[in-house]
């Protein structure tokens, strides 16, 4: 379970970035469920989701590889130059992928045909970032 440290810390606000459809919703679901994360909003594209960071100022951004390899690109590049404390994890489908976005500027990857287990993984390694998860 994912929460924030300390107790009352406010939740991460995050938004999240993923084309309309069940894997969005899946998304969501399991982000809403760990405490330590607020979904403030979501959308379907880059454009979109870079209008959200700039006026929500987010902590979490989640990108879902769903979207164009250069809307991803463009999305991390956009989102860091606009907020550049912004954590970025981007979901991916190849270990190839995973390292080419941590090039491009991303803080984390994880898979995203993975389980949510390991996403829970993933989100438990932000208790070494700055937006400070801490996973009980």
């Amino acid at each position: 379970m994912i929460q924030a440290a300390p107790q009352n810390r406010q939740p991460v606000t995050t938004v999240l970035v993923s084309r309309p459809g069940i894997m969005q919703q899946s998304l969501r679901s399991s982000l809403a469920a760990c405490r330590g994360i607020a979904v403030v909003g979501s959308s379907g594209d880059g454009l979109t989701a870079l209008g959200q960071v700039t006026k929500l100022r987010p902590g979490l951004l989640v990108i879902d590889s769903n979207l164009l390899d250069q809307e991803v690109e463009a999305l991390i590049a956009a989102a860091k130059s606009a907020q550049p404390a912004i954590f970025c994890l981007v979901l991916v489908r190849s270990s190839h992928r995973e390292t080419q976005v941590l090039a491009l500027g991303a803080d984390a990857a994880a898979r995203r045909d993975g389980s949510a287990q390991q996403l829970q993984s993933v989100l438990a390694r932000l208790s070494q970032t700055p937006i400070g998860l801490q996973c009980e």
